[in-house]
């Protein structure tokens, strides 16, 4: 039997057509895009720092830095935290509290206790010197294929493959790729073509203009493919679909989440609370936090339903006169997106006892509250009772 006649819309939709078998069949493809992308990217490349001295250590550190976050905004950190932590050493002897706060504001920090595991990996089943084989490397605490990738061929020269957000939606223009990105037969399809297309030499360099060709150009909406170096080698400029590729699955809505703390104040100092190990914001600082409602990712929920007040007492021992709403804090974290109020309170007992959930609680004063590790909730909140210490002054003089 033949094959069935396409309908109408089929014929219509450039999405609909089945793919074709793919250029990176053909070598001599493969060897015009790579001409031609690294001519391109030796004189459009960014000045990014890491790129100044592509050791494996500031490779790896830029790359669990680059997770979910631009390039503009990791820089900064990238600079202050190669100057705190010079060498893959100085980072795996350097105690938790202070790698979290070199990393405070990246968000992610389940990165930064990887990359500070890697780092003390390296020195005690490696001597201090940076494995060089996949395997190895992939070991590492917080490794996949792709950073692993990076690694070798970025400071190695090593013809690793790399797929990542860029270079995906790159290669799926290439190939006029129309599946959902996010399914493992496209994923397992992207990481092939990139195994073809890597050189045996300046693997580096040529996956860096890769990146770079996703970065700058080939951009998710409205590709610049009249300037593209490779614009006559890509499947889906050809066909007119590089508007319509890659496909995805759109996400999911986020699930809203309802909470309160209280900024509870006594005799000119503030009380904060410090996550215990095992839920989200492990071991870091907050001002006393309960869950309302919608789902808890914190663990910041009681077995039954109580106000702020007896919340602060159960989870610190004090006791506590609530005011009224000063702030309110709207963040997204994980899947959640949360709606945080903040009550001005007064502290009415001295003694603290630590409840569930909470390794410790203090008394500080204001002015070192910027030593702490805050989340990014509280740290807004921390700077918005700086600029209104009157206000609290005035809310504790009516006790």
């Amino acid at each position: 039997m033949g094959r069935p006649r396409k309908s109408k819309i089929e014929k219509d939709d450039p999405l609909a057509a089945e793919p074709s078998p793919g250029p990176d069949l053909d070598p001599n493809w493969g060897s015009r895009v790579r001409e031609r992308l690294v001519a391109w990217y030796e004189h459009a490349k960014r000045p990014l720092p890491w790129r100044t001295d592509q050791t494996p250590y500031r490779i790896l550190v830029s790359e669990m830095m680059l997770v979910q976050t631009t390039v503009t905004a990791v820089v900064p950190y990238f600079e202050r935290f190669l100057n705190q932590f010079p060498t893959i050493q100085a980072l795996a002897v350097a105690d938790e509290a202070e790698v979290l706060k070199a990393w405070e504001g990246l968000g992610y920090y389940r990165r930064a206790r990887q990359l500070h595991a890697a780092a003390r990996a390296v020195v005690t089943e490696h001597g201090g010197t940076f494995p060089t084989t996949p395997d190895t490397i992939r070991a590492l605490p917080g490794v996949g294929r792709y950073i692993a990738g990076a690694i070798l061929s970025f400071a190695f020269d090593q013809p690793a493959p790399i797929v990542e957000a860029n270079t995906q939606r790159v290669l799926s223009r290439w190939l006029a790729w129309r599946e959902d990105l996010k399914s493992s037969r496209s994923q397992a399809r992207l990481w092939e073509a990139a195994e073809r297309l890597v050189p045996s030499q300046g693997a580096g360099v040529f996956n860096q203009a890769f990146m770079e060709l996703g970065a700058l150009l080939c951009t998710p909406r409205s590709p610049s493919c009249l300037v593209c170096p490779v614009a006559a080698e890509c499947g889906a400029r050809i066909l007119g679909i590089q508007d319509l590729v890659p496909t995805t699955t759109p996400k999911s809505p986020p699930l809203e989440v309802a909470e309160a703390c209280g900024l509870v104040v006594r005799d000119g100092r503030v009380l904060i609370v410090q996550r215990g190990p095992g839920r989200l914001w492990e071991h870091f600082w907050e001002f006393p936090t309960i869950h309302l409602n919608g789902v808890d990712p914190a663990g910041r929920s009681f077995a039954d339903p109580v106000d702020l007040a007896e919340g602060i007492r159960r989870f610190t021992g004090a006791r506590v006169r609530v005011g009224p709403v000063v702030q309110t804090v709207r963040y997204s974290v994980t899947k959640h997106r949360v709606k945080l109020d903040a009550y001005a309170a007064t502290g009415l007992s001295e003694e603290l006892n630590p409840g569930p959930g909470l390794v410790r609680a203090v008394w500080e004063v204001p002015e070192k509250l910027a030593a702490y590790t805050f989340g990014a909730a509280s740290r807004r909140l921390v700077s918005w009772m700086a600029k209104h210490e009157a206000d609290f002054h005035d809310f504790q003089s009516d006790r």
